[in-house]
């Protein structure tokens, strides 16, 4: 314990963690805030004339003012009511003029605007069953909506028969999960989902941060050498090894919950604690599989990126205890971490999802997957990627510091 709280210091204060460690911790709050800067939107008098451009905080209270009524749970009565609002104030108009501006300000911001969010899902809802296209608010019924959520279930299945043809066992499986979502879902408007990405680009960003940070964890010793004379020790090889893993593991793991905290804490106080309540179907796809509010999902991507977090890094320790080179170690680290953004895009998902990595990035990030139907097949078994995703990470944190711990203790200096 002396040895791991020495190395713990030790790590602390070398100047490349500080300086990233502060860096992380200074663009958890910085993107956090980003989304509310951008929010934004005109306020009006009750006969239409602009009174005021509201920005940030003073949007979203605005705009959280105008669509409160809509509060809780979305029955298909207030489906219904709120259909009938916006297609008669839409309709002696048309809907292309509420895109062209041509629209009246003043019946936009009473009728059109506290609707457009809780409608907001029923195109997807009622879309064409052979293309997957959406479906007009104006053509949809609103005797329909007494069966939203079984239409929901509906839609699902055709989804799954256009995206998962011949492989029924996927499709099984999205119908249980499905099953397992809460209805009628919850809403609370006011959270954005330019709030999420800046999230998954974050951990991204932590993620590379942190990797920097741990690369000369052992390659640096080799370099200077002191590592010959530290093996000579009471404590050398092994015992050090495990040691000087753990204190980085450590650091690092304190660091990601930190700022990942601070992140989520400013980004839902800004945008209100109550959104947290919102069933993700209403901000993302209505089919989306997970049970999850907003707060759940945030809950799980945090979880997530821990894991990919661990998993990079017991790949850059395995790295760093093999070569000798601290550049060397760097770069190949930085490039597994960006990785995984490439082989998604050449449609590699196998090696995507299961490079320590494979959680963070952009469009193969865990959100994306989490919120999409992305299965992996061998032969007539299908896992959903997500699942891919986390148990990877799983399996390879011990096998890579097993092999970091081997690597070290075989080091034979030249």
């Amino acid at each position: 314990m002396r040895i791991y709280l020495l190395e713990v210091k030790r790590v602390l204060k070398s100047r490349r963690s500080i300086i990233l460690l502060l860096i992380a911790l200074l663009m958890s709050a910085v993107m956090a805030w980003l989304p509310v800067m951008y929010e934004d939107i005109n306020q009006y008098d009750q006969n239409g004339n602009k009174v005021a451009e509201l920005n940030g905080l003073d949007a979203i209270a605005y705009k959280k003012s105008l669509r409160s009524a809509n509060d809780g749970e979305v029955t298909p009565e207030k489906l219904k009511e709120a259909l009938t609002i916006y297609q008669s104030a839409v309709q002696p108009y048309g809907e292309d003029s509420i895109y062209s501006g041509e629209f009246p300000t003043e019946i936009y911001i009473k009728k059109v605007f506290p609707v457009e969010a809780l409608l907001g899902r029923l195109p997807e809802t009622f879309s064409d069953p052979k293309t997957g296209q959406g479906t007009s608010l104006m053509e949809i019924s609103p005797d329909k909506l007494d069966g939203f959520y079984e239409q929901t279930v509906q839609h699902m299945k055709d989804i799954m028969q256009m995206e998962q043809k011949g492989h029924p066992s996927a499709q099984e499986q999205s119908l249980q999960k499905y099953a397992e979502v809460k209805m009628p879902f919850q809403f609370y408007p006011g959270y954005s989902r330019d709030a999420f990405d800046y999230i998954v680009l974050f951990i991204f960003l932590l993620v590379i941060l942190c990797t920097a940070a741990a690369t000369p964890t052992f390659s640096n010793e080799y370099q200077t050498g002191s590592d010959s004379i530290l093996r000579c020790t009471k404590h050398g090889r092994s015992r050090l090894a495990i040691v000087k893993i753990m204190a980085a593991l450590t650091i690092f793991t304190a660091a990601f919950i930190i700022c990942i905290s601070l992140h989520l804490l400013i980004s839902n106080l800004a945008f209100g604690t109550e959104c947290m309540k919102t069933s993700m179907q209403m901000l993302f796809s209505v089919i989306s599989l997970p049970a999850f509010n907003l707060g759940q999902l945030q809950i799980a991507l945090a979880i997530g990126g821990l894991l990919s977090l661990l998993a990079t890094i017991s790949f850059t320790l395995f790295l760093s205890a093999k070569f000798k080179d601290s550049i060397s170690v760097i770069l190949i680290a930085i490039v597994m971490c960006l990785l995984p953004i490439f082989t998604y895009s050449a449609g590699a998902n196998w090696l995507t999802f299961i490079l320590p990595s494979g959680g963070i990035g952009m469009q193969n990030s865990l959100l994306y997957q989490l919120t999409g139907f992305a299965y992996l097949h061998i032969g007539k078994i299908s896992v959903w990627s997500p699942y891919v995703i986390m148990a990877a990470a799983i399996i390879e944190i011990p096998v890579f510091l097993f092999l970091a711990v081997r690597d070290y203790c075989k080091h034979q200096v030249a």
